[in-house]
């Protein structure tokens, strides 16, 4: 797969290429560049398939290049020394990254996914909802894409109301009623949801705590406003309702 490198910083671009070259041998690495202005000629120049991007380069950031080649053909992984909650940004938004120090593992995992997907089609909305998301900041809600079996969904995580493990998949109940089968594990939704007012009561549930209609003592469980009544594990009680305290819901 034809592959460059746009890094601002000589010794990170010589490292990702040295990772690249041991460890991900289906890429063939053909030009790098270190500013918008050379990103955005080498990527015309050559047409790659696959583009490591940093986040910060030399007359703007990557972003400034997708905006300046909105019918970009190539699949994207950016490299990033961004914050927790940036990263976060970054998976609410089903976006390929790495973390520098860039870990192997990571960086043949990000390459089989992109080579499993190919190019994607809605590339354009992924990225301009991660810069939503990064503009937002902590306070404000995002959007979450979602996959499910046949689509990418964009969700308001507003209107999620709990969240249910299947298995090797999550099922996601929305506010209106409805529900979609998500292509993730329940522990993934715990991680990103964590700061947004939701707790996984149970193994196999989150949910958004604003839902809660009430808890039935004698039960040890939550009814929501949709009428689902969830369990509360014994192990977690004590930590939720002190949870409910600090985000003033009790």
């Amino acid at each position: 797969m034809k592959t460059i490198i746009i890094e601002d910083e000589e010794r990170n671009r010589v490292v990702l290429q040295s990772l690249i070259e041991s460890y991900c041998p289906q890429l063939n690495i053909v030009g790098s560049a270190e500013s918008v202005r050379d990103g955005i000629n080498l990527i015309r120049r050559v047409m790659p398939k696959l583009i490591f991007m940093d986040i910060q380069l030399r007359g703007g950031t990557g972003f400034d290049i997708l905006d300046k080649l909105p019918d970009l053909q190539a699949s994207i992984i950016f490299t990033t020394a961004y914050d927790q909650y940036a990263v976060k940004a970054f998976k609410f938004s089903a976006i390929d990254y790495l973390l520098k120090p860039i870990d192997i593992d990571e960086l043949k995992q990000a390459v089989a996914r992109v080579i499993a997907l190919g190019n994607n089609e809605m590339n354009e909305q992924k990225f301009q909802n991660l810069l939503n998301n990064l503009k937002a900041g902590h306070e404000e809600k995002p959007i979450m894409l979602v996959s499910t079996l046949d689509s990418i969904e964009f969700i308001k995580i507003n209107d999620i109301v709990h969240v249910e493990a299947q298995g090797a998949y999550s099922k996601i109940h929305l506010v209106d009623g409805t529900s979609l089968l998500a292509s993730k594990i329940i522990k993934e939704f715990e991680y990103l949801l964590s700061d947004h007012a939701f707790y996984r009561v149970h193994q196999s549930h989150i949910i958004n705590v604003r839902y809660i209609q009430k808890y039935l003592k004698s039960q040890n469980c939550f009814e929501l406003e949709d009428g689902t009544r969830i369990q509360l594990a014994r192990s977690r009680k004590e930590q939720f309702f002190e949870i409910l305290k600090h985000i003033g819901m009790n």
